[in-house]
C-alpha cells in the first residue's frame, strides 16, 4: 500500500489490527504517526526514504525498514 504524497499524518491505530498488510510506502510529507498506528501488524514492513520520519518511527517501534 501507498500513502498518498498529500498526507501529513498517519493516525492512532489507523492501521491497527491490519494483518494483511505487509508492505506500506510512506512518502516524506508524512511527519507525524499516532500511537498504535501498526499494531499486530505482524508481517509489516516500512518503505520510506533513508532519514524519514518513518524511518525514525520504524525503528523506535521495531518495524522492519526498507530504504527507497
Amino acid at each position: 500500500m501507498e500513502i498518498p504524497e498529500a498526507v501529513t499524518e498517519i493516525g492512532n491505530r489507523a492501521f491497527s489490527g491490519c494483518e494483511a498488510l505487509t508492505d506500506v510506502i510512506i512518502p516524506e510529507s508524512v511527519t507525524k504517526i499516532g500511537d498504535y498506528s501498526f499494531a499486530n501488524c505482524a508481517n509489516l514492513t516500512i518503505h520510506a526514504a533513508a532519514g524519514s520520519y518513518a524511518e525514525k518511527y520504524a525503528k523506535e517501534h521495531g518495524i522492519p525498514f526498507a530504504a527507497g
